[in-house]
């Protein structure tokens, strides 16, 4: 019975992994075909899509339908968010060096600002792809919910960074590894705890409303 149990575990681990390798391989064929600069973004969106679709339906989706279908769908949207992050990061590697380079009493606190928002822009880094996946709005509200749920799930946001950090100790010990589920894996577990976060906060908020809710009941009755 055990080993029955053991090799039905080994099986589903080996198809995960092959729908793993199959994700990064249309990834990398979808970030040709967008000629790498237009395809990069809109490629990794509908690789979250996917992700999304696959970890919440019970059945297996159409990866190859599914993907392709959010290439073409996002492929404006997804470049936008992806040049409009390029574009601030910008600004913050030109801040950093000002900040560095600023040899005044007023450096620690332009550093202690600049941490603070460069760890909220990371964070949205993070979430924005997962969270205009799951809530399907418009750029500026992507961008606040993605925020707003990485803030309110701190320990989540934690686990992220951790596992991003060891992920890349992953690709330097078996660089192999990386061109075969590179992309796939890391936003595999990105997308992962992401929808663990969003599901968190969607309970938090409807447990509200149900209290909400029986306090004008209880001062109507």
């Amino acid at each position: 019975m055990d080993k029955t149990i053991n090799s039905n575990r080994f099986y589903r681990f080996l198809e995960w992994l092959m729908w793993l390798m199959y994700l990064n391989l249309i990834w990398v064929l979808t970030c040709l075909t967008g000629l790498i600069v237009l395809g990069v973004f809109p490629a990794t969106m509908a690789l979250v899509i996917t992700i999304r679709e696959w970890c919440m339906q019970q059945d297996m989706p159409s990866f190859h339908k599914t993907f392709l279908k959010a290439y073409k769908q996002t492929f404006v949207k997804a470049n936008l968010i992806g040049y409009l992050l390029l574009a601030i990061g910008y600004v913050f590697v030109i801040d950093y060096q000002w900040i560095i380079q600023n040899q005044s009493s007023f450096q620690p606190l332009f550093l202690g600002v600049f941490i603070i928002l460069g760890i909220g822009f990371l964070i949205t880094c993070m979430y924005i792809f997962p969270a205009y996946a799951h809530f399907q709005v418009s750029l500026p509200q992507s961008f606040k919910h993605a925020f707003i749920l990485g803030i309110s799930s701190p320990l989540l946001s934690i686990i992220m960074f951790a596992a991003l950090f060891l992920l890349q100790y992953l690709w330097r010990f078996i660089p192999g590894l990386l061109p075969v589920i590179g992309i796939s894996l890391t936003f595999y577990m990105i997308t992962r705890l992401s929808i663990m976060a969003f599901e968190g906060f969607e309970k938090k908020q409807q447990m509200l409303v149900e209290k909400e809710y029986r306090k004008g009941a209880n001062k109507h009755a």
